[in-house]
């Protein structure tokens, strides 16, 4: 890291950070959880705790890791135990994340993944264990304090690498692993913190631009998560299953340099991907060359020898949009959405 680096992350930002209200949300935050999680209160978790704890307006903190709650919850005694491994200081945490995320196989619970496990170890040992989730991981590359992982790595050894980075930069900065969480996605990534103003870019070019747009960018916002939540149940989707990373399911608004893919997903069987992007009020010529730089960029960083295609989600037809793909048709589906609503008259 150079000193430049360095006094980018030690500037006036830390002292938003260090404001005593949003320090005091952080001491109430830890305080709750750490209880909530500790290992002597395990057997008692139940499934609202642990969905409450993956909520943005309860954590403070992390937006975003509430998206698999149901698949996470569906066999609490699972979950218990393995939260009980997890935080058992007992044993290296080497042994225990290895024991959990198998370099050759599953995680033992599916959609459990780094982003949400590091946050716990954080909560019942704030001063031990920082947190991993792709916003940090690209930070400290940035910084470069660590190198880009490489495929074969197991996920001990990349936690391991992330947390004595920050830990380093912890000390360095005097500052909480909590608050260093925030700092890093601020400076290199343009996320501000929860309560601090946020003009991500990317987010606000895809905002829609007229009263009609405005109404079909709200449906669509809730059909991207009503997507997400039931792929399963999508046929057309069936052979494929949301991109995950270590463990996360970090498919849905995938973020890349150029931009960020509404859902990546990933065959079940090879090494294949499909990019899905929905219309979102962007104009048919937008979303036609979107999809295509986000089909390059995923064949020129994920996909080695698999096969991309793109599929465009819309809600009414749109010739513009089928004569923008017209001409690679053979890599980009369009399909149409529609949404039925009902009113019944009440009876008792």
């Amino acid at each position: 890291m150079t000193d430049e680096q360095f006094n980018q992350l030690n500037s006036d930002k830390l002292k938003i950070l260090n404001d005593p209200r949003r320090l005091e949300e952080e001491r109430e935050v830890i305080e709750k959880y750490g209880q909530l999680f500790n290992p002597s209160n395990l057997d008692n978790l139940t499934v609202e705790d642990f969905k409450g704890f993956l909520l943005m307006k309860n954590n403070r903190h992390w937006d975003g890791i509430h998206r698999q709650n149901n698949l996470i919850t569906q066999d609490m005694p699972r979950l218990i135990s393995v939260l009980k491994l997890l935080l058992d200081e007992t044993q290296d945490i080497s042994v225990r994340l290895n024991k959990i995320f198998p370099l050759a196989g599953q995680s033992m619970i599916k959609g459990l993944g780094k982003s949400i496990v590091t946050p716990i170890l954080l909560m019942v040992y704030p001063d031990k264990y920082g947190v991993w989730n792709q916003k940090s991981e690209d930070g400290l590359i940035k910084l470069g304090m660590i190198k880009k992982f490489r495929s074969n790595q197991s996920f001990s050894d990349k936690y391991l690498a992330i947390n004595e980075a920050l830990q380093e930069l912890k000390t360095r900065l005097g500052i909480t692993l909590f608050q260093l969480d925030e700092l890093i996605g601020w400076i290199f990534l343009g996320n501000a913190p929860i309560g601090t103003t946020n003009t991500d870019e990317i987010i606000m070019n895809d905002m829609p631009r007229t009263e009609e747009d405005l109404e079909n960018f709200g449906l669509e916002s809730h059909l991207e998560d009503f997507i997400v939540e039931n792929w399963n149940k999508l046929k057309e989707l069936s052979d494929y299953e949301i991109y995950q990373v270590d463990g996360d399911y970090v498919g849905k608004q995938f973020i890349t340099e150029i931009g960020r893919i509404d859902i990546l997903a990933k065959h079940r069987e090879s090494n294949d991907f499909l990019v899905i992007e929905l219309k979102k009020g962007k104009s048919s010529d937008a979303v036609a060359g979107q999809i295509m730089r986000y089909l390059t960029w995923v064949e020129k960083n994920l996909a080695q020898c698999g096969q991309v295609r793109g599929l465009i989600i819309v809600g009414d037809t749109d010739k513009s949009l089928e004569y923008s793909i017209q001409q690679v048709s053979h890599k980009v589906d369009l399909m149409k959405y529609s949404v039925k609503f009902n009113l019944e008259k009440y009876e008792e």
